[in-house]
């Protein structure tokens, strides 16, 4: 399953030390650490405190050091004991302006 993840990946990814929080309105949100994002998507660490299934939605929130936080909607993509893979399903102009400024700051730390 892991090569058919990294054979979807169309944006370069970049390590972005920031936190997540998925909405899954159940028990609670999940949360923790994004491990790396790009423009399509991020990879989060995960706990497996919550039943979680690829295929489904959650708002999720993006929170870096120095930014405001921004919110967007997500796809799970990805689902283990450790790992969350998301796309971001869907965003408003506002936030993906954000998250894309983010992105370019990480590719000229990465040069």
């Amino acid at each position: 399953m892991g090569e058919l993840y990294e054979d979807r990946r169309q944006e370069p990814r970049f390590p972005a030390p920031g936190h997540y929080r998925l909405e899954t309105g159940r028990v609670g949100d999940v949360q923790g650490h994004i491990l790396d994002l790009s423009l399509n998507g991020a990879l989060f660490e995960y706990g497996g405190s919550v039943k979680l299934e690829p295929g489904s939605h959650y708002p999720v929130t993006l929170e870096f050091d120095g930014q405001p936080p921004f919110r967007g909607d997500s796809l799970l993509v990805r689902v283990d004991s450790t790992h969350i893979g998301i796309e971001f399903y869907d965003m408003d102009p506002q936030n993906f302006a954000a998250l894309s400024a983010l992105i370019e700051a990480l590719s000229r730390t990465r040069r």
